[in-house]
């Protein structure tokens, strides 16, 4: 047993060593040797146990180095998560985009990870503007390309090159996104982790398309009627899964909303205004005579759908 002992010591003292060695050699990515160098008390706990178990419990040093492996591997996962809620504001990114003059219509892609995102009208004509506050582990980039055709395609994303991130640099973003009035938009958004505020009044939405991994979403439709696509048709997918989903619907607007993979919980909604079908359509009253018809398809599968004017 004593041997064991001294085998398992040797084995996790000649792994500190490498690690060290390796990262004078610049081997080791920052992210592993900040954990690894905030992991060395785990040393202790794994000495003290070694010598507890020892003699009481048959392999007493391995179980000893597989607690303090499990202690270590938890408490990391504990410290990135909180980490991750946390807002920053060490890194900044402005987007300022002018639209071509004979552009009509606009493609919209927001591909955001650990980020609350926030769209909304913006006050220039044709110019998209904002800017993305978060962590210096991520980075923001725009491409704006113009097909020739009356359309152009904006796309926003964020990545986070370094695969191993430093714990003190790891955060939650935000990015704010004001889109051009009258001119017709297609807009495409993808969220990892974080709520999302899509305020779109004011808009000319002519199809939206939402995917919320992780977070809340408030989605506030158009008051306007689209004229790229046939009357009635389903204008996109309004996803979040694993969260709340609220709607917001002008009075001048008339929704019809499917959900699809709902989670059980039952909407809420003004009986005086929608109808909930028996194909698990919330449909509003007197559909048919509105001006304005706004299909679209929900997808909550681990969260609550609120619907309630705007006004």
């Amino acid at each position: 047993m004593q041997r064991r002992t001294n085998l398992l010591w040797g084995v996790v003292l000649l792994a500190a060593a490498l690690v060290i060695v390796l990262r004078a050699f610049g081997l080791v990515p920052d992210g592993i040797y900040d954990l690894v160098a905030r992991a060395w008390p785990a040393l202790l706990v794994f000495g003290g146990l070694a010598l507890f178990l020892r003699g009481r419990v048959p392999a007493g040093s391995l179980a000893a180095l597989l607690i303090s492996g499990a202690l270590v591997a938890v408490m990391t996962v504990f410290a990135f998560s909180t980490r991750a809620t946390q807002e920053r504001d060490d890194y900044r990114q402005a987007v300022n985009q002018p639209v071509g003059a004979g552009v009509t219509l606009l493609r919209v892609q927001v591909d955001m990870l650990n980020t609350d995102v926030e769209l909304v009208r913006a006050l220039e004509e044709r110019q998209v503007i904002g800017q993305f506050v978060g962590s210096t582990e991520s980075l923001v980039w725009t491409e704006y390309a113009e097909a020739g055709d009356g359309t152009a395609t904006l796309a926003v994303r964020e990545t986070q090159p370094n695969p191993y991130p430093l714990l003190e640099a790891v955060g939650r973003g935000r990015l704010r996104l004001e889109l051009p009035p009258e001119l017709a938009l297609d807009i495409n958004f993808n969220g990892a982790d974080g709520d999302a505020s899509l305020t779109l009044s004011g808009l000319a939405v002519e199809r939206l398309n939402m995917n919320l991994r992780r977070g809340d979403a408030l989605v506030t439709l158009p008051d306007y009627k689209p004229l790229g696509s046939p009357e009635d048709a389903v204008l996109g997918v309004l996803a979040v899964r694993d969260g709340d989903l609220t709607i917001f619907v002008p009075d001048t607007v008339a929704a019809r909303l499917e959900l699809s993979g709902a989670s059980g919980i039952p909407p809420l909604y003004d009986a005086a205004a929608y109808n909930l079908l028996a194909n698990g359509v919330l449909e509003a009253r007197n559909y048919d005579t509105f001006e304005i018809k706004l299909r679209y398809v929900l997808e909550v599968p681990g969260g609550q759908v609120l619907l309630q004017s705007a006004g």
